[in-house]
């Protein structure tokens, strides 16, 4: 049986002593975060909606996003300052340079705001993206949710914003941090002090990232298994195609014919496999993709069940689940 992602059992220890612990678990975790990403100003929150609000309420407007493989929450806390967002197309959540480029030699733009992992799919260029950025002084916004423990990825954006909940990377169920590498904006004291993270969410956010690094490779590379096996499974297949096989990330999306039998397909699916939690989900969607699709949401499995074996029994039950759907 699969198991779906929780948190560890050395976590949930270090959680508990901090209870009655007087150590100041909030500087410990800013020093272990800062040595990942480096950065001198962090802020960990009691949430990645929070971390999100705070960014929003200081960034100058129009806010520039990404067509689809972003993440809404971000959309929603710019909409409760009626902040303008336009949004830029992409190659099905990926930014394209070119278009970027043409973008902001025609607009003024004050922010981007980018997810690492477009859909969690795909790696974004990020570092073609922060020239462009640096070139037309616009504040850029890295949402590293999914890339902590990337050394590549996690070199770019003038603020980093990453989740502390379930299912993530970073994983203790709650909490966020605002990582300002620049230190372009001032953000508000007053929130920051306000929707400060607890000690106990401080506590698991500085244990738990040490492991960020073989918790992401690991994951990326049993997500690429399963891709490069699902590739050649439905080789010949014109409907159900993998989307940016090539690319590196934490999911697997595949396309359908429709909405409707993307729905049908994925409940078939989730019907056969044995999980405690919910690893199947679809398209449109965008915080994925904007098309119909299947996604197996790698990112969502315990580390103790990314295995090939287990990728196996995946890849077996999707491209039977799909013949059987050809036949109807």
């Amino acid at each position: 049986m699969l198991e779906f992602k929780k948190i560890s059992e050395d976590t949930l220890e270090v959680m508990k002593t901090a209870v009655e612990s007087k150590e100041d678990y909030y500087s410990t975790a800013v020093d272990k975060i800062q040595d990942i990403l480096g950065g001198t100003n962090t802020y960990i929150l009691n949430s990645a909606n929070s971390c999100l609000l705070v960014i929003a309420e200081k960034i100058e407007e129009p806010i520039l996003v990404a067509d689809q493989g972003g993440w809404n929450g971000f959309i929603k806390s710019c909409e409760v300052f009626d902040k303008k967002i336009e949004y830029i197309k992409t190659d099905d959540g990926i930014v394209n340079i070119e278009s970027l480029k043409k973008y902001l030699n025609e607009y003024d733009v004050n922010s981007l705001y980018i997810t690492s992992l477009a859909g969690y799919t795909a790696k974004q260029p990020l570092k073609e993206i922060q020239e462009l950025c640096n070139i037309h002084e616009v504040l850029l916004i890295v949402d590293i949710s999914g890339s902590v423990g990337d050394e590549e990825l996690n070199k770019y954006g003038d603020i980093q914003v990453s989740s502390t909940g379930s299912p993530k990377i970073v994983n203790v169920e709650n909490g966020g941090f605002i990582n300002d590498i620049t230190g372009k904006v001032e953000l508000n004291k007053h929130l920051l002090k306000t929707l400060k993270a607890d000690n106990i969410t401080c506590a698991a956010i500085s244990h738990e990232i040490t492991k960020a690094v073989e918790i992401e490779e690991k994951t990326i590379g049993i997500n690429t298994y399963l891709k490069n096996r699902l590739i050649k499974q439905l080789s010949g297949d014109d409907v159900h195609n993998v989307i940016h096989p090539d690319s590196l990330g934490l999911n697997t999306m595949i396309t359908a014919e429709s909405k409707s039998k993307a729905k049908k397909l994925a409940y078939n699916i989730r019907q056969r496999i044995e999980i405690d939690g919910n690893i199947i989900t679809t398209g449109p969607n965008y915080n994925r993709i904007k098309k119909p699709s299947v996604i197996i949401e790698v990112k969502n499995l315990d580390v103790s069940s990314l295995t090939e074996e287990n990728m196996d029994y995946l890849c077996d039950i999707l491209t039977e689940e799909i013949r059987k759907n050809q036949t109807l």
